[in-house]
């Protein structure tokens, strides 16, 4: 069916009610009464429900946990599992990322990609099909969640506690286009140490992102070692100093990038440690840089952990180092890593701890979660595919495997459904993250179909 003329119509307040739920820093925050993850993301899951109850949908809101928007009728349910919390902004942004600037025929802000677009975007598409009259068989549900960038209780919540009816067929608007049909384990976990020295090193802001920016603190008479090491560094114009108080304050601007895609990026923790490992320092420091790049180096791929593997529907694992932080006496890494759809994650989990034996330091798991694999023959899958080549003329681009972890893998028939398109510039958990107007049209047209398709 053609939505042109209904597509066109809504693309401005498409662009400003994104835009609007872009400027709510929903980060994970302290634990309130009734906001189980902070007070940003129990306003933006508001504003969201809000939202649906405006374009006149059924709207519920489960303990600010997690809330979802529903329309239509029938026996049988369309999904649609997205999130409302996002990363910490980072550094290194040109627009207030809590600002949904829209200027250059984009909208800038954390969210834009990362899941406030897509969500309202499906939000848009459901409301043109309802207004248009399409008569449909299923009903469509947008579940939103609240804790989806940290450890996904918001889920747990919804899926043991409140126990709701599950969707027939689903799609997660979270990753990429055309669909990613299976998505790698995930094994995420602290290292933890305590030290009696005092010390200052700092960097990165979550388990899945790649780190654009670290900082240690050195003794004011390794200056020299430190120009020197820079000098012989890859890149040396990563690295900056100050001194003052006789401390030398060094600071490193990396790449920050998505876990799941942590090539794209340039891991400022890892290049900091391998640029400290060249310099005359001693103590507690000396430990902590050897063990780390005894351990993990600049490496990508876990092959100094000794976990290193890969399969055809996986790829190769990945292992992100995504903060380093001292807090009460006790030194703390958080790792990251992506593990090939066909290996078990407990099998990384064990060989893991085996590495860290009579290191000192104290493993925990954060989080952890199995694969998803849906058949490319499915027909949730064909049926996904072909409103995406229906409406891009894309007969290239096939299914694909993701290092990313969406809530698709938490039910059955499920998988990751967009939005980023193959020509899209990807800014998800990156400064400046921002999402183009013409692409943001692409989008509609593709959810619209999709969930006809679906739900027909």
């Amino acid at each position: 069916m053609d939505f042109t003329k209904e597509i066109k119509s809504v693309m401005e307040p498409l662009a400003k009610d994104i835009s609007a739920l872009c400027q709510i820093k929903s980060v994970e925050g302290e634990a309130k009464p009734g906001m189980p993850f902070g007070e940003e993301p129990a306003k933006a899951l508001h504003a969201a429900l809000e939202l649906g109850e405006k374009m006149g949908f059924r709207t519920e809101n489960f303990d600010n946990y997690v809330g979802h928007i529903e329309m239509g009728e029938g026996e049988e349910m369309v999904g649609i599992l997205g999130h409302v919390d996002v990363v910490p902004a980072g550094d290194g942004w040109d627009f207030d990322p809590w600002g949904g600037v829209i200027a250059d025929g984009k909208i800038y802000g954390r969210g834009t990609l990362d899941d406030k677009g897509p969500l309202v975007t499906c939000l848009y598409a459901m409301k043109i099909l309802r207004d248009a009259g399409v008569p449909l068989k299923r009903r469509i549900r947008v579940i939103l969640g609240t804790n989806e960038e940290t450890n996904w209780g918001c889920m747990d919540y919804y899926l043991h506690q409140v126990k709701p009816e599950l969707p027939t067929v689903a799609f997660s608007p979270d990753s990429q286009f055309p669909l990613t049909y299976a998505e790698m384990g995930m094994l995420q976990y602290t290292l933890s140490k305590s030290i009696t020295e005092k010390m200052h090193i700092a960097g990165g802001s979550a388990f899945n992102s790649v780190p654009s920016s670290a900082e240690v603190v050195l003794s004011a008479d390794l200056e020299e070692a430190l120009k020197a090491a820079m000098a012989e560094s890859e890149d040396p114009a990563m690295f900056a100093y100050e001194i003052e108080n006789n401390e030398l304050k060094l600071t490193v601007k990396g790449v920050g990038a998505h876990a799941a895609h942590l090539q794209e990026g340039k891991n400022a923790i890892s290049h900091m440690m391998e640029l400290l490992s060249r310099m005359p320092i001693g103590g507690t420091l000396k430990e902590v840089v050897d063990f780390y790049n005894q351990h993990f180096g600049t490496c990508l791929f876990g092959e100094k952990m000794g976990i290193a593997t890969e399969d055809e529907d996986g790829g190769k694992l990945t292992l992100n180092i995504g903060k380093v932080f001292v807090k009460d006496g006790s030194l703390t890494f958080w790792c990251d890593s992506r593990i090939p759809v066909r290996i078990p994650v407990e099998e990384i989990e064990e060989k893991v701890k085996e590495k860290l034996q009579g290191t000192g330091y104290s493993f925990a798991v954060a989080s952890k979660e199995n694969s998803l694999y849906v058949p490319k023959d499915s027909k949730l899958v064909s049926t996904l595919m072909e409103a995406y080549r229906t409406v891009t003329g894309d007969r290239e681009s096939q299914p694909m495997y993701s290092g990313g972890a969406t809530y698709s893998r938490t039910i059955n028939n499920c998988v990751a459904f967009g939005c980023l398109l193959p020509d899209q510039i990807d800014t998800m958990h990156q400064a400046n993250e921002c999402l183009a107007l013409k692409h943001l049209e692409v989008w509609l047209q593709v959810m619209v179909e999709a969930i006809y398709q679906l739900a027909k």
